[in-house]
């Protein structure tokens, strides 16, 4: 089905503003969430693999800004996501 025939949300062939508003939230919530879902998986990938040895010291230890640097965006998404998330059910 295409994204058109999913807007009608009471299958009552009339798509209204609201549906589409209500559609758009939606997706809106999903790319939120596989976006902090992607960061998360990101910076667990990225801890295993610097803590399992494949990566010799002396190179982790010449980009250890730019690792730190990542970490502490990626965090940022995760936490702003769960803030966000949690904010927005109280309100």
């Amino acid at each position: 089905m295409n994204a058109k025939m999913n807007a009608d949300l009471d299958n009552d062939g009339v798509i209204t503003t609201e549906e589409l508003a209500a559609v758009d939230q939606h997706h809106k919530v999903e790319t939120q969430t596989r976006i902090a879902v992607a960061s998360f998986v990101v910076m667990t990938a990225m801890a295993v693999l610097l803590v399992s040895g494949l990566i010799p010291d002396s190179r982790i230890s010449a980009l250890g800004p730019l690792i730190s640097t990542l970490f502490i965006a990626k965090a940022g998404i995760v936490g702003a996501y769960f803030g966000m998330t949690g904010w927005m059910s109280k309100k």
